[in-house]
């Protein structure tokens, strides 16, 4: 059985992080912090669901550079 993908932050979410900004979406900026290098893609994607995001809330912060997958960003 393949493990599932696991987020983590990049370099770009962690600055962005420790100056928040009051332009960037607050529920995404929750879900970006819950990106901890442990939670699997399904526990992301349930949390943000749960906090009412869309279903592509985890692939928008990997287009926009704030994530990446296990191994290396996915293209």
């Amino acid at each position: 059985m393949e493990a599932l993908p696991v987020p983590s932050k990049t370099a770009i979410a962690i600055r962005r992080l420790a100056r928040p900004s009051t332009t960037y979406d607050r529920l995404m900026e929750a879900l970006l912090s819950n990106v901890d290098g442990h939670r699997n893609v399904i526990e992301l994607e349930s949390f943000a669901r749960a906090m009412g995001l869309h279903e592509d809330a985890l692939e928008s912060l990997r287009r926009q550079g704030l994530i990446e997958l296990a191994g290396g960003s996915q293209n």
